[in-house]
């Protein structure tokens, strides 16, 4: 078994086989190694132990614009938890506690329920896992959190339009839907379901068009892993967390190829962590206040970073926050005046970031309802 400084490729890849060299680009910062598991593919891996120095990112240098939304204080507007879907129009908030999916016009106002809560054949019965807004088609995919064997669709207007019917029951499923309308899917596969699947596509009618079949490790015997899938870029980016490596799922070749692992080297305990794609960056974040490493696919640098949302007040922002091709800062309005007010005590606040803030700081009432950060990526 071939090690790269400390690492061992088959782990890495969780299995999946890899046939070819390892280099250190001159031209990276040393923490880096690059894996071409294949022709068509490169696996990126980070060195933990070698990552040493911490950077600032603009906003400015991720997102093509920032608009800052107060959701309307009508009783139905206000929710609880919060997942979210930002479309160019629609702003789509997934609720915890089996509380129907929501949707919101970027003024802020509450468009819609989007189904709702029950055992008909038309509502869901829990926890929504993912969604998908297709503004072309006006409609809304929703992929509940396990043993249901379809997704149902919902109109714009959260009206229920049809459901995908799929081979097996979905278990933690995320999903993306393409130009063409066809869907494909993701989740945990099972030892004990009879027709397994990573990864399936159906067309925009619900027919089966294709399935990539698990390998022995990707197979699950329990809840206790958790798949994740941000949809920052093209190409369907995923990571399993028994893996613990981050993948793309090409649809047209019906295959994953491994694309970014990070090294723990000989770390005695590896720290809890969650990995994101940005179209220049992979983010990990080190859960527990540990921060986040953010490998900069064309400098080929890595280094904890910390995100300054200089549209702002030059207030730092949560770097891992991005999904569906946004960035988002979901604030409840009694810690967002703390945090405003936290700056303003800052030496390093310049008079025009003073009165950014204040001007927003005078106009939150505690009983308000949240307070949405959000800029589209570039």
């Amino acid at each position: 078994m071939k090690n790269i400084k400390g690492f061992k490729v088959a782990a890495a890849l969780c299995t999946v086989l890899v046939t070819a060299s390892c280099s250190t680009s001159p031209k990276g910062d040393g923490t880096l190694t690059f894996v071409e598991t294949d022709a068509d593919n490169t696996l990126t891996v980070c060195h933990f132990d070698q990552v040493k120095n911490t950077i600032d990112i603009n906003l400015s240098d991720l997102v093509e614009e920032f608009k800052i939304v107060r959701f309307e204080n009508s009783d139905s507007a206000f929710f609880k938890g919060y997942g979210l879907c930002i479309t160019d129009h629609y702003i789509g908030i997934r609720q915890s506690n089996n509380l129907p999916f929501l949707l919101f016009t970027h003024d802020g106002k509450l468009k819609c329920q989007v189904g709702a809560i029950g055992n008909g054949p038309e509502e869901y019965n829990q926890s929504i896992y993912d969604e998908v807004i297709n503004e072309k088609t006006k409609e809304i995919y929703l992929a509940s959190f396990a043993f249901l064997p379809k997704i149902l669709v919902y109109n714009t207007d959260g009206k229920f339009v049809r459901e995908i019917v799929t081979k097996e029951k979905l278990s933690k499923p995320k999903i993306e839907v393409d130009n063409d309308g066809d869907i494909t899917i993701i989740h945990m596969p099972f030892e004990n379901n009879k027709e397994k699947f990573l990864a399936a596509v159906y067309d925009k009618d619900g027919s089966f068009k294709q399935e990539l079949k698990p390998t022995p490790n990707f197979l699950q015997k329990d809840f206790n892993q958790d798949i994740f899938a941000y949809h920052n870029v093209p190409g369907f980016s995923f990571w399993l967390s028994s893996c613990d490596t981050l993948f793309h799922y090409d649809k047209n070749a019906n295959k994953i190829h491994p694309k970014f692992k990070m090294d723990f080297g000989g770390v005695s305990e590896i720290p809890l962590h969650i990995y994101n794609e940005l179209p220049d960056y992979y983010l990990t974040a080190m859960l527990g206040g540990k921060g986040v490493i953010a490998v900069n696919k064309e400098k080929q640098t890595s280094n904890y970073a910390k995100l300054i949302n200089d549209f702002f007040g030059h207030m730092e922002a949560p770097i891992f926050n991005f999904s569906n091709g946004w960035f988002y800062q979901m604030n409840e309005p009694g810690w967002l005046i703390a945090q405003i007010e936290k700056r303003l005590a800052e030496s390093s606040c310049s008079d025009e970031d003073r009165k950014q803030l204040k001007e927003l700081l005078d106009t939150i009432d505690t009983e308000d309802n949240n307070i949405l950060f959000m800029g589209k990526l570039k």
